[in-house]
């Protein structure tokens, strides 16, 4: 199931090509200019990879990984803190940090740079109540210790951070790449805001998530990652994120995107940088969202209407139809377009 990329491969454009052609798992061993660094894509393109990512039996039916997700779901499992972990075998800290010492891939030529967060967690705690938050939120690289983080006000991140804001502060936040792709799954999903994510990937996994304190900020990491980066999100201040291909296959920017600053970086010796293409009617994402629907967790945040028509979308493996619904003004989806079924995607 996994290809092994041996000869090496160019981080700009190259790699995500190879990514969008080859729906498969692939481990890029050698990434121009980044000796000792490797990177994974594509590790959820497959429902049986999905399967085996959260310990399902292999080989086990759709239906069935549904079956087992929602049972799990049903009892989060606490996280359990950890003091120490090989994650501290690199440590950058203040004018050391260069988020480009990592290969961050220049994933499509439609796209205005490299893009550090495609397959991350991102995570934050909420200023009054100090609640978690664990997000997947598109973080393109804007210099050494600077990146976006692209996403909605109406997000649970974007409510807390105009919290902090609101008193003239900044908001804690820890980006972790190369994490349990159960972490990855709990992030996604649309958990109702206060319950906690660690909790639900606890439970998506079978087994509790190990976490570590943070040095800089107040704030738990997955004690697994391969890289963690902490930082802050400034406040004050909204920055042009994009263009980026994104999941409904095109390009699309965000004036208002928040700014990130990194004031520690640490990673794994030949550390494993983790990320994703997205756009294809087959991508990663895309499957991800379609079990995420099934057992209620899908939630992007638009339009009843638009968010009920991606919904049937996801369900019936429409994927097309799903990104077309993604690319469409709300008043097109209230004159009724969907009239008839959209063709199966092949």
């Amino acid at each position: 199931m996994l290809g092994q990329i041996d000869r090496q491969v160019h981080w700009k454009y190259e790699l995500g090509e190879m990514t969008r052609s080859e729906l498969r798992p692939l481990l890029f061993k050698h990434v121009k200019d980044y000796p000792g660094h490797q990177v994974f894509t594509n590790g959820l393109v497959q429902i049986g990879a999905i399967g085996l990512a959260l310990g399902v039996a292999v080989g086990s039916s759709r239906k069935e990984l549904i079956r087992q997700l929602r049972k799990r779901m049903a009892t989060p499992i606490a996280p359990t803190r950890l003091a120490s972990s090989t994650i501290f075998e690199n440590i950058f800290e203040g004018e050391e940090v260069d988020l480009l010492k990592l290969p961050v891939p220049h994933w499509n030529k439609a796209d205005a740079g490299r893009y550090i967060g495609t397959w991350h967690v991102n995570i934050s705690r909420d200023p009054e109540t100090g609640s978690y938050n664990l997000g997947v939120y598109r973080m393109q690289v804007l210099g050494p210790r600077q990146a976006t983080i692209s996403t909605s006000s109406k997000s649970h991140l974007g409510i807390q951070f105009a919290k902090a804001e609101a008193r003239g502060k900044s908001l804690e936040t820890v980006v972790a790449i190369g994490v349990s792709e159960a972490l990855c799954i709990a992030a996604a999903a649309g958990y109702p805001r206060g319950k906690d994510e660690y909790e639900l990937a606890g439970a998506l996994q079978g087994r509790s998530v190990d976490l570590l304190r943070c040095s800089s900020i107040d704030v738990d990491a997955p004690a697994d990652a391969e890289i963690l980066i902490e930082g802050h999100v400034v406040p004050g201040v909204r920055v042009l994120d994009g263009p980026y291909f994104d999941y409904a296959g095109k390009a699309t920017s965000n004036p208002k995107a928040y700014l990130f600053e990194a004031t520690r970086m640490m990673f794994r010796k030949n550390p494993i940088f983790r990320g994703a293409i997205v756009g294809h009617p087959r991508a990663e994402d895309l499957q991800l969202f379609s079990v995420l629907s099934e057992v209620g967790l899908f939630d992007f945040h638009g339009s009843r209407l638009r968010r009920a028509l991606q919904i049937l979308f996801l369900r019936e493996g429409l994927f097309k139809a799903f990104q077309l619904a993604g690319r469409i003004g709300p008043e097109i989806l209230r004159m009724g377009r969907f009239r008839g079924k959209a063709p199966k995607d092949t």
